[in-house]
């Protein structure tokens, strides 16, 4: 299929230069191994009230993980409600609806004219506290503009009233009422009272005590300002930058808060600048699907201003807290697997820790199941160099037009391989394609280049896998041909492993071209992603029909020999075929399973694996550097295998039926390196070890197959034999 010619040494030259950026990659992603776990103050406080010891012991305690940091938001309304302040919240609409209400909270006012000021969007502030009062007045006056708030009372009953607007209000959604026989009643959205309002999450500045506590246990303060960016002023910007000096508390990374950065949108600048002067990371919170980051504005942008000194960061999600004795685990196992997961393959560096939970509101204060995953967690992260400190970064790295261009032209010449397989072309037609192909990629690239580059790693996830398919295709002929009537079946098995081998090393090499030509530090920081997972997946499949077309025809009897190629003849056939019931119900079948395939494939999935599945998942990875992929050693590196046992023993058939399953373990090679956050080397260990327990299994499977079908053939020459006699 391939020979030494023009294509083939572009090939070769193209891969040279990959190697060299694989490498650099490589190179990067081993400089990488440091992650940084910050402690949720609030969490963490919640875990001690329901202990038996203080936050401080907790705080100590935990240190001793090589844990520098604690996590601390800015003062609010709400969080002074919930610590247990003397605050009353009142909405202005409730002050407008109720005269008790009003009554109660404005009585001490000296001028009651100011009654028609409150609107239904405003927040009425009240407190006995001079204390409380001083503390929240001082974090308007520092950082707001005076035309949010009003000091209606400065005296025993200390009032200040919140100027909102109807952007400032939260409602509740998907409510409905109902008369009493059940039938629904509609919400008229106008006459809707808010909920509460954004305003009681307004940042006051940080509370001193609790900076004492932290330091106090031997931790450092990471701060986190609220960043209400419709009331963030470069004021706000100053008065939280100097709370950051006067407190000895410049965080090594901002982790935004919101759906913005801080300063968005017209004091970016100033917030850029005082990273830059202090080398403050940004962080990237990992979104709730494992896939890109929560979507907060010019975040990214910001990262890229500062040379990407950037990371990830994976904050533990409430379902993942709960997973405690999950999957028949004695302890906190699977929170374990959660967190090294998030580490070694998706290039988390940073992990936002809160406490292991027996049930939503139920802490484990056990400080042994910490103690313990803690050190299983270190002792499994070093198998990969890696160590807990203060968060690394990864160096910007950028393949340039000259080398993606160089790149794109292996692809190029890959595709044209690909397309002789399918169509009996001249040398002059491959050479004319290769000359026009060699002229447009580098031309794309200056035109369009980030969008270039996706599409020549979209190309090579469906060019490789469907090579190495055609490889199958043309060892499936060869023994088809073969005169050979039988063979032993150690000989097939050992054919079957090379040419498993042979189809996965090209595979191998399609993902090396995807994970080279996308090796960009927006990649790998999962900034940008691989586009057209599923296309990758399912375009294989047809083309491997194809190609079985090619090499086989369509219910021809004649022998197709020379060259393989697509014949009118064999596509007009099939696209007439007469449909029978039972090709209506095996197509029917196969829409579900590919549908369960395709379906499983990404990270938006509904589809979820089975705990007995998790729990299989999980052995290989807590004994493996890297868990190989289900579809691969157990369906489609087997399946090749076996195809090849059925060409060997002219059953065309069902040698074409394994090579549909088949394609599914060669394109998710390629899949495999799509997921570019995932290091190069992880990628890789997980194929090899899915080809050789692949290679195991296959052997299984062909032995399997075959004591099936002597097994058959025996009772079906028995059958015959007591049918012979019967009849003399």
């Amino acid at each position: 299929m391939i020979k030494k010619n023009k294509i083939f040494l572009i090939i070769v030259l193209s891969i040279a230069i990959l190697a060299t950026t694989i490498f650099q990659r490589m190179t990067i992603e081993s400089n990488n191994k440091v992650v940084d776990v910050v402690l949720d103050y609030a969490e963490m406080n919640e875990l001690a009230l329901q202990s038996d010891n203080e936050l401080k012991w907790w705080f100590s305690n935990f240190k001793d993980f090589g844990i520098k940091y604690v996590g601390l938001h800015e003062e609010t309304l709400s969080s002074l409600v919930h610590d247990n302040k003397d605050v009353n919240i009142i909405m202005g609409w409730e002050l407008l609806q109720n005269n008790t209400t009003k009554e109660t909270y404005l009585s001490n006012l000296e001028n009651d004219s100011k009654e028609y000021e409150i609107s239904k969007y405003d927040v009425l502030i009240t407190t006995e506290s001079e204390e409380t009062f001083n503390f929240i007045n001082d974090g308007l006056t520092s950082r707001y503009d005076k035309e949010l708030f009003e000091v209606l009372s400065n005296e025993d009953k200390y009032t200040i009233l919140l100027k909102g607007t109807i952007y400032d209000m939260v409602y509740l959604q998907n409510q409905s009422l109902s008369d009493v026989n059940g039938k629904g009643v509609p919400i008229d959205p106008i006459k809707q009272n808010p909920y509460t309002s954004k305003l009681v999450n307004l940042g006051l500045g940080f509370d001193a005590e609790k900076i004492e506590l932290i330091k106090a246990s031997g931790l450092e303060v990471l701060p986190r300002p609220s960043n209400y960016s419709q009331w963030t002023t470069d004021k706000y910007i100053d008065a939280l930058f100097k709370d950051y000096e006067d407190f000895n508390m410049i965080p090594p990374v901002f982790i935004f808060t919101g759906d913005a950065m801080l300063g968005y949108p017209d004091y970016n600048h100033i917030v850029s600048e005082y990273m830059q002067n202090n080398n403050i990371k940004v962080g990237l919170i990992e979104s709730s699907v494992q896939r890109g980051h929560m979507d907060q504005k010019v975040v990214e942008d910001l990262a890229k201003g500062l040379e990407y000194n950037a990371v990830r960061i994976f904050s533990i999600p409430n379902y993942i807290q709960e997973r405690f004795k999950f999957y028949n685990y004695e302890g906190a196992e699977e929170i374990e697997n959660t967190l090294y997961r998030a580490v070694t393959e998706r290039n988390i560096r940073l992990i936002y820790f809160k406490p292991f939970k027996e049930s939503t509101r139920s802490y484990v204060t056990d400080f042994e199941e910490y103690e313990k995953m803690f050190n299983r967690f270190e002792e499994r992260i070093a198998a990969h160099d890696m160590t807990i400190g203060r968060s690394s970064v990864m160096k910007p790295n950028r393949v340039r037009i000259a080398k993606q261009t160089l790149i794109g032209w292996g692809v190029v010449a890959a595709g044209i391989l690909l397309l002789s397989t399918l169509f009996n072309m001249s040398k002059k037609i491959k050479y004319a394609l290769l000359a026009i192909g060699m002229l447009l990629v580098p031309a794309a690239y200056i035109v369009k280049p980030l969008l270039m580059e996706k599409m020549m790693a979209l190309a090579a996830s469906i060019i490789f896998p469907s090579l190495a398919m055609a490889w199958v295709c043309k060892e499936c002929k060869k023994h088809f041909n073969s005169n050979e009537k039988k063979y032993s079946l150690l000989n097939t098995i050992i054919i079957a492993s090379k040419d498993l081998i042979i189809a996965t090393a090209i595979s191998l090499l399609g993902g090396f071209f995807v994970g080279g030509i996308l090796s960009n530090t927006d990649f790998l920081l999962e900034m940008d992603i691989f586009r057209g997972v599923k296309i990758s997946q399912m375009l294989p499949i047809v083309i491997y029909g194809a190609t079985y077309i090619a090499y086989f025809g369509y219910k021809n009897k004649k022998q197709v020999k020379n060259r393989p190629s697509l014949k009118l003849e064999d596509i007009k056939t099939l696209l007439f075929e007469d449909v029978k019931i039972i090709y209506v119900l095996l197509s029917a079948i196969l829409l579900v399973v590919g549908y369960i395939y395709i379906a499983r494939t990404g990270h938006e999935t509904n589809i979820q694996p089975s705990t007995f599945e998790m729990i299989a998942r999980n052995i290989l990875e807590e004994n493996l550097l890297a868990r190989p992929r289900t579809k691969e050693f157990l369906m489609g590196f087997p399946a090749l295998m076996v195809a090849i046992y059925f060409a060997r023993n002219k059953y065309n058939f069902f040698a074409f039926s394994a090579g549909l399953v088949a394609v599914i373990g060669q394109s998710s090679i390629t899949n495999t390196f799509s997921h570019l956050r995932t290091p190069v080397y992880l990628s890789l260990a997980r194929t090899a070890y899915a080809l050789g327990l692949g290679i195991v299994l296959g052997a299984i499977y062909i032995i399997i197959i075959e004591i099936c079908l002597k097994g058959l053939n025996k009772g079906l020459n028995l059958l015959m034999t007591g049918a012979e006699k019967g009849r003399n």
